[in-house]
């Protein structure tokens, strides 16, 4: 780790992270596909929260999270789907869950792309100097 990280870099590792959050939240939505009563969710940037109407949970429990709660403080939210329940009131649906799977593969691979194109940058700027 450079001792001074440009504001760049610092931007491809918050989207690489955002990228590695996500992963997991899709992955977890897939492992309870068959669990009943599962409600499938994502992680979202706060600039698109701005766009929606805010979802309330329910709390069917003292111990949830409330809405405040939720929210994470590194400009992300986590959201429910909004996609109909099954009979055992599960709502992940595989085929949603699995193209969100593929997009942030793929995103993932350019912000890595970006990554490496802009390491090369700078080690060429370095020698230019």
């Amino acid at each position: 780790m450079p001792l001074i990280e440009d504001p760049a870099s610092k931007l491809l590792d918050q989207v690489l992270a955002f990228r590695n959050l996500r992963h997991d939240v899709i992955a977890s939505n897939i492992a309870n596909a068959n669990t009943p009563g599962y409600k499938a969710f994502d992680v979202i940037l706060r600039e698109r929260v701005g766009a929606m109407k805010p979802i309330e949970p329910n709390r069917t429990h003292p111990r949830h999270m409330t809405q405040s709660e939720s929210a994470s403080p590194g400009g992300l939210r986590f959201e429910r789907s909004r996609e109909p329940a099954r009979l055992d009131g599960n709502n992940v649906s595989l085929d949603q869950e699995l193209g969100k799977l593929m997009e942030n593969r793929v995103m993932y691979e350019v912000g890595m792309e970006l990554m490496d194109r802009w390491g090369s940058l700078k080690t060429i700027a370095r020698e230019v100097r």
